[in-house]
């Protein structure tokens, strides 16, 4: 029996350590897709500027961030966006672009709340401050309908940039706070995980559990044999 202790410890070692590694794998797993799919929309309002500038991309970790703004509205740059609901009823967003600083610096697309039905009333004109989830531009095969009017079937930056002379962010943000006269418009873009992200570490973690297996298996095989040769070796002739 004294045979079997080194063996067996060395078995030990061995499955406590391909099944710590499989945790670790595991865990960063976990970690890394929980941090892709993090809800920021209740952390504190950041400058837009800080996250993003005119000229670059939509920043992806920063899906639903919320931003402040303070700049000059462009009434005349106002659009609706067509098929969105508000507590089961159909309506339209009411998107102004505001001027991040003076009136002439580039703009972004805000979705300053949500109305059953055009009304140019309720487009706010002059200095603003605005609050709101940054979101991406949208961006499907619809169609607009009517090019000669002012609603759209999509928030999309090549219609925006059609109304108005300021370069545009590639970005929409929805006011947590509606404008007067309109209801809040609904927050629709959040992180969604993707099926192959941190897959590596999740395969990692299996590789792991299989060492340990495999070392537990073998460990079996060597005692199960050990023990049969004892058993044939101490047997009357």
């Amino acid at each position: 029996m004294r045979r079997l202790i080194a063996p067996t410890a060395l078995a030990l070692v061995l499955v406590a350590i391909a099944g710590a590694l499989g945790a670790w794998q595991l865990r960063a797993w976990q970690e890394r897709r929980a941090a892709e799919a993090r809800d920021l929309t209740q952390l504190a309002p950041v400058p837009l500027t800080d996250v993003m500038g005119p000229d670059d991309p939509f920043p992806g970790t920063d899906l639903g961030r919320p931003v402040s703004i303070t700049g000059e509205w462009l009434p005349q740059g106002a659009f609706y966006v067509s098929g969105r609901e508000s507590e089961g009823r159909d309506g339209l967003w009411l998107v102004v672009p505001l001027a991040v600083g003076a009136a002439t610096e580039p703009a972004v697309p805000v979705v300053v709340g949500w109305t059953p039905a055009e009304d140019a009333a309720l487009v706010p004109t002059g200095t603003g401050e605005v609050t709101g989830w940054l979101q991406p531009p949208e961006g499907n095969l619809s169609v607009d309908d009517d090019p000669t009017d002012d609603v759209v079937p999509q928030l999309r930056t090549a219609d925006a940039i059609q109304r108005v002379d300021n370069d545009l962010y590639s970005a929409y943000v929805v006011a947590t706070t509606p404008a007067a006269g309109l209801e809040a418009a609904t927050l629709d873009s959040l992180p969604e995980v993707g099926t192959f992200t941190a897959l590596r570490n999740l395969l990692y973690a299996l590789e792991w559990w299989v060492f340990g297996a495999f070392a537990a298996f073998v460990w079996w095989r060597w005692v199960r044999d050990e023990k049969a040769t004892e058993r044939v070796t101490d047997s009357p002739s």
